[in-house]
């Protein structure tokens, strides 16, 4: 749980210092008040990174050459995180000290909708890529050193193709045994996610078509394990060498999301995608919490695109969760629906309303 939140010339915010609290939380204002900015603030803290630009110093407050995020973090044992850009560089500490990045993932474990989720359901499937791994990451911080050497070996093997693909034949013996196991973990992953979601969408009550999720490994043998991804690797490798690229392994895999046996995105109106993509998320949260690990949930405009019956079938998924977070410009679709602790955001100050 994040038991406190302090920043410091982030984007449009004042100074502000903030403990939310257990349960669910609110924050109300029209738009530019800083409501999505605060979410942001809690994700750079949590991840390192942001979810609305890849360039962190943009987060920086107008006229200032710098920000600094800092929180207390309480699970079975107090932790304290911080985040700063100075001078042009990041600056990430962990009880106060520079820690691996993935024992800094691992204090706070955190979930979130924004509005770059939707590409999950609808974008390229680098997006469903992302997804798998923020959920195989989320539940076992140490497999991000994993992923990271699958990307480098998948680096250098780049770059011998580009100069004819001599010497690839090393790199794939350790493309071989990096990708086995991260198609195991992206298996496992949504296998669990699969039976999760059923039962969240049941508990949401919606009359929704039936939904399923298939994974894609690339190859397609990519589940029987080493020796048979190294064996299509081999096979490819003369079409790797005239195509110059990589053309088999876990950065070509995909997630199918089925609707009543069809793609999502050629059936789902924007509300049912938008409602389904929430109701995904609220799955990948339960997922972490069924190994062991109690996120922070962030939804950025969670009832944007929703009609209020939906609106409020979703939210009953979320209400009652450890420690969740929701933004909105429109506080009369909230009034019946129950809510710990309502906010208000006006420009950049945060405030609790009664």
């Amino acid at each position: 749980m994040l038991a406190h939140l302090s920043l410091l010339n982030f984007r449009n915010l004042e100074p502000l210092k903030w403990g939310p609290g257990p349960g669910s939380h609110l924050l109300l204002g029209g738009n530019g008040a800083g409501k999505t900015s605060v979410l942001e603030a809690a994700y750079v803290l949590a991840t390192t990174r942001s979810f609305r630009t890849a360039r962190l110093e943009d987060c920086i407050r107008h006229q200032s050459d710098g920000f600094q995020l800092e929180g207390e973090v309480e699970t079975d044992r107090r932790s304290t995180l911080e985040v700063r850009w100075i001078e042009g560089k990041r600056i990430r500490l962990l009880n106060g000290r520079t820690a691996p990045l993935a024992e800094h993932l691992g204090a706070l474990p955190l979930v979130a909708w924004t509005h770059a989720e939707a590409e999950v359901l609808v974008g390229a499937p680098r997006a469903r890529r992302r997804f798998m791994d923020r959920g195989v990451v989320g539940s076992r911080p140490a497999a991000l050193d994993l992923l990271n050497r699958y990307r480098e070996a998948l680096l250098q093997k780049r770059g011998l193709l580009l100069h004819g693909g001599d010497g690839i034949e090393v790199w794939n013996e350790i493309l071989a045994t990096t990708a086995a196991e991260v198609i195991r973990l992206r298996h496992a992953y949504v296998e669990r996610l699969r039976e999760i979601l059923g039962g969240v969408l049941t508990e949401a009550g919606l009359d929704l078509p039936a939904v399923d999720l298939r994974y894609g490994p690339s190859p397609a043998t990519g589940r029987e394990g080493a020796a048979a991804i190294a064996a299509s690797l081999e096979r490819a490798a003369d079409r790797e060498r005239l195509r110059q690229a990589p053309l088999l392994g876990p950065h070509r895999d995909d997630l199918e999301i089925l609707w009543d046996g069809r793609d999502v995105r050629r059936v789902a109106s924007a509300g049912e995608r938008k409602a389904l993509s929430l109701l995904l998320v609220a799955a990948h949260g339960r997922v972490l919490e069924a190994a062991g690990r109690q996120p922070l949930y962030l939804l950025d405009d969670a009832d944007a695109e929703l009609s209020p019956a939906t609106h409020a079938a979703v939210w009953r998924v979320f209400q009652s969760l450890a420690q969740v977070v929701a933004t909105s410009n429109r506080p009369q679709v909230w009034l019946t629906l129950d809510v710990g602790k309502a906010w208000e955001m006006d420009r950049g100050r945060l405030k609790p309303l009664e």
